[in-house]
């Protein structure tokens, strides 16, 4: 088995940044920029998945209130819906608490309470893993352009302007 990385955007902490990991293995004629790496497993363990499976996550480099950020991660789980792909893992990262001393100064405070998640009303961004159960392991090119298309697209209305796709070391 192997993966296919991309990533969109600027590398570090608190950077604009996307990226997309695809598990399993892939037509001879992909290449579409991104860095290979073998997965090395157990003979005598089962495989980590039978399926297609990629994750996609973002990362901000300034925090964002915790609602906003959940109806991006949303928006991104309805995408690979309508691709066929089933939500395994989703999640917001870097949770923040906005009304602790450290932002009294700072706009952040006035982010509102979360509905959802008492104690924290920001993140520094979100993940989903999902596979396809009903496909083969075998990514075609055809599917990794389309998996890429709706990152891409999201990407563009998160951070409001495109990201450049960097180069990944093996």
């Amino acid at each position: 088995m192997q993966v296919l990385k991309f990533k969109f955007g600027a590398s570090g902490d608190r950077v604009d940044a996307f990226g997309i990991r695809f598990f399993g293995d892939f037509d001879g004629r992909v290449g579409h920029g991104g860095t290979f790496s073998e997965i090395l497993t157990d003979p005598d363990i089962p495989p980590m998945t039978t399926h297609q499976r990629v994750t996609l996550w973002f990362m901000f480099e300034k925090i964002r209130p915790y609602d906003k950020v959940s109806r991006m991660l949303d928006h991104l789980t309805e995408g690979l819906k309508k691709r066929g792909y089933t939500i395994k893992l989703s999640s917001l990262d870097g949770l923040v608490d906005t009304t602790s001393p450290e932002y009294d100064s700072k706009p952040e405070r006035r982010f509102p309470a979360s509905r959802r998640m008492h104690g924290c009303n920001a993140a520094t961004g979100f993940s989903v893993t999902a596979e396809k159960t009903d496909a083969k392991l075998k990514f075609s090119s055809k599917e990794i352009s389309s998996v890429k298309e709706v990152a891409v697209q999201l990407g563009q209305e998160i951070y409001g302007r495109p990201l450049k796709m960097v180069s990944l070391q093996s």
